[in-house]
């Protein structure tokens, strides 16, 4: 009677994906090579913008404006992604508590402000905005932009801290990846890819959940399509966390 061995193959092939596994490290966050999404879709890497605005969001930033005085900082929707120079006839106001608003009005449109257009150099109060509403029109005047020599932007992390409370999701994902190998036949890369799959869905849907992080000031929120959310704008960021494979 001859007897095929089949466990001594089947253990070498086990022995060797772990091997392979060792060997193997998963990148995941926000990247400048190309990589992975969600679904095992291959995405491109994250442009300069993304990576600077994910860097920003996950360590924290104070902002200084540079080559100029000011930052103009967008204070109603049809002034973001613009500047005060898009806008003939604006003119300046700084309010009691010493806030410099860049402003436009009807009755000025097409002339030259009775007084010069720039900023006076009268020192504000040392005071922030805090939770005061942000104006938007007063009588004839529609406020577009709020002046200052910086901003501070707190530290949401959403890469360590979404690892961080998914800890125990992930060793549980990796304990049945790990399985598949033994029990199913899966390979290496399969396993690696899955786990990345998995990671990169939970990072994305800690992004969802407003209540991780900080809220936005409300002069993001006069702004924001998505007022609950710092993280959520355009979906850029959350669609940018990939997994990337580094074999050895």
């Amino acid at each position: 009677m001859i007897v095929n061995d089949t466990i001594t193959p089947e253990l070498e092939r086990i022995k060797a994906e772990f091997e392979k596994l060792k060997e193997m490290k998963l990148h995941i966050g926000i990247q400048g090579g190309n990589g992975f999404g969600a679904g095992g879709e291959g995405r491109e890497g994250a442009p300069a913008d993304i990576l600077t605005i994910a860097n920003v969001h996950e360590f924290g930033a104070t902002i200084h404006a540079k080559n100029v005085k000011n930052l103009a900082i967008p204070i109603a929707k049809k002034a973001v992604g613009k500047s005060p120079l898009d806008f003939p006839g604006l003119f300046f106001l700084r309010s009691e508590n010493g806030y410099l608003f860049g402003c436009i009005s009807l009755n000025r449109k097409g002339k030259e402000p009775k007084v010069k257009s720039s900023p006076s150099d009268t020192t504000p109060k040392d005071r922030k905005p805090g939770n005061k509403k942000i104006p938007t029109k007063k009588d004839d005047i529609e406020f577009l932009f709020i002046l200052m020599e910086s901003v501070n932007i707190p530290e949401r992390s959403f890469i360590r801290a979404g690892y961080d409370s998914n800890e125990q999701a992930i060793e549980d994902i990796v304990s049945t990846m790990i399985s598949h190998v033994v029990f199913d036949g899966w390979d290496a890369e399969s396993v690696m890819d899955h786990i990345g799959m998995k990671i990169v869905g939970l990072i994305q849907e800690y992004m969802n959940q407003p209540f991780n992080f900080k809220n936005k000031g409300n002069i993001t929120k006069a702004t924001s399509n998505w007022p609950d959310n710092p993280l959520i704008e355009t979906g850029r960021l959350r669609n940018s966390v990939i997994y990337r494979i580094e074999k050895g």
